[in-house]
């Protein structure tokens, strides 16, 4: 699905009314109808405890005017609705101010609410609802909330009574997800044609409750045609990045992964990864390991074989390994380079040459990513495509930044390092964020707090070597492994909640993965 900005949004509610003809008080009176639907649609699930009263609190644009549409459709419902208004009735224009008309008109009570405002009547009325609407503010919104606004957010709050939010929870930046000083916590949020960019990133992420996207009436090919931000993945998504093959298909088909990683106390991210890519589909599976730990990375790993290399005297993966990585990486079809590796001098010195030098698609993780962070210029001039995988940390390293800065703007950062280093970029986290060099941005809805733990990122790095080996292009590869991973995450965490998640349980759960996802494994119908 299309994910777009405050501004885009803007420019096609402004194409529909003047190319389409649309009248945006059409628009309007679809965007308040799906409103009260919802509320209606809570409200009945609270059975014989509902009291039918409903308090929309509306602002002076257009928010305000689909609160106003809410209203009226739910005093037709039979609702005993109150609008409260915060803003003067005079200073409402537009489309916003028709809808109002009709509401005094049908004397649906409106109470204003003003500066210096004694709130406490507004509070002990509002209180005795089943359902709040925010209809405050909309996407517009980009200035810290202070003053009168400030105080009625609050209250919301306060009352602790489900909340339907319009559009957006009013405080929640359309753009970037940040909380303008204060923000309603929405119980579910109906945002219209399309979903914005800041209801999917978090922090304002975890404001929006159920996001609902509704249709207004706005024209298809409009939207088909849209320039969009972003894309949130879906399973229909996902699944035409899998191919068909044949019945009478072998190994060979399925592609050949080599993961170069461990050293000393890191064996467990090596076996992870390689792990999660037989798990992910490849046909066969080679770890480069330090020769001295190849007996211990053995015993780790059955369906995977090794490969081992010279290593440097602290037992990492040396200089003198690089003929040997190199000759026998040509006979595969992707590389993963980075987990456990360490940053040793020596295994540093073979990760700049090895990138150099190796013109099979890559996958760059961990200590891969750390040694690019001191001469980024390798990454720019790689020989073969590049998927680098950096949590936020990486990514400050990688981009001469905080790890504050990348948090504050995670789309800006991913799409720099995309574009700076000629690559697809993952930048993990809460709604892991996918780029491309040409500008496509993903955004990935699945994954909980719970994969937050060590080895998690090795078994996505195994995972998007896989479907590179398959066949996978970059992006697609990159979008594949960060969706159902965090999929096995959300199966994994349903059976053993989210505190007990470890690694090793993602990769149990990936077969539970794809199984539901229903990809196609033969080329029959």
């Amino acid at each position: 699905m299309k994910v777009v900005s405050p501004s885009t949004m803007r420019e096609m509610d402004r194409t529909a009314i003047e190319r389409f003809k649309v009248p945006g008080v059409v628009l309007m009176e679809h965007a308040g109808t799906k409103v009260a639907q919802v509320v209606q649609i809570i409200c009945n699930g609270m059975g014989s405890c509902a009291s039918k009263k409903v308090a929309i609190f509306c602002g002076k644009g257009n928010n305000g005017g689909d609160g106003f549409v809410a209203a009226r459709h739910l005093a037709n419902l039979g609702f005993e609705t109150t609008v409260f208004l915060l803003a003067d009735p005079d200073s409402i224009t537009g489309d916003a101010a028709v809808n109002l008309e009709i509401i005094k008109n049908m004397g649906i009570p409106i109470k204003i609410i003003k500066e210096g405002c004694n709130l406490s009547e507004v509070a002990k009325s509002a209180k005795e609802s089943s359902v709040l609407v925010d209809a405050i503010f909309g996407t517009g919104l980009k200035g810290d909330i202070k003053g009168i606004a400030k105080e009625v957010i609050d209250l919301i709050k306060n009352l602790k009574i489900p909340v339907v939010a319009v559009d957006i929870p009013s405080g929640v930046c359309g753009s970037t997800g940040r909380i303008l000083g204060v923000a309603v916590k929405a119980h579910k949020t109906v945002t219209f044609a399309l979903p914005k960019v800041g209801l999917l990133l978090y922090p304002g992420a975890e404001y929006v409750g159920e996001l609902i996207t509704a249709d207004i009436g706005m024209p298809s090919e409009l939207i088909e045609s849209v320039d969009a931000e972003a894309e949130l993945l879906d399973a229909s998504w996902i699944m035409g990045c899998f191919r068909p093959f044949p019945q009478d298909a072998h190994k060979g088909s399925f592609g050949r992964v080599f993961i170069i990683a461990g050293s000393v106390g890191m064996t467990g991210a090596a076996a992870l990864s390689a792990t999660a890519a037989v798990r992910g589909g490849a046909g066969l599976v080679t770890i480069g390991i330090p020769e001295s730990l190849n007996d211990i990375l053995e015993v780790k790993v059955t369906e995977a074989m090794t490969l081992p290399l010279p290593e440097t005297p602290a037992r990492s993966i040396g200089p003198a390994a690089l003929d040997k990585a190199l000759d026998f990486a040509k006979k595969c079809d992707a590389v993963v380079l980075g987990p456990g590796l360490s940053t040793h001098d020596g295994t540093k010195e073979f990760v700049k040459r090895f990138i150099s030098e190796c013109s099979v698609p890559m996958v760059l993780d961990a200590d891969g990513i750390n040694t690019i962070a001191e001469c980024p210029e390798i990454l720019e001039n790689a020989k073969g495509p590049v998927v680098i995988t950096p949590h936020p940390g990486e990514m400050a390293r990688l981009l001469s930044a905080s790890v504050p800065e990348i948090q504050a703007d995670r789309i800006g950062a991913v799409k720099v390092a995309a574009k700076k280093f000629g690559c697809t970029a993952v930048l993990k986290g809460a709604r892991t964020l996918i780029a491309t060099s040409d500008g496509k941005l993903m955004i990935n809805p699945t994954g909980n707090a719970g994969m937050a733990t060590g080895g998690s990122g090795d078994v996505l790095s195994g995972m998007i070597g896989a479907f590179l080996a398959r066949g996978m292009k970059p992006h697609e590869a990159a979008a594949a492994g960060v969706y159902l991973h965090g999929l096995a995450g959300d199966l994994a965490a349903e059976e053993k909640g989210q505190i007990c998640l470890a690694a090793s349980d993602i990769i149990d759960f990936l077969p539970g993965a794809i199984n539901k996802m229903k990809v196609c494994s033969d080329d029959r119908s």
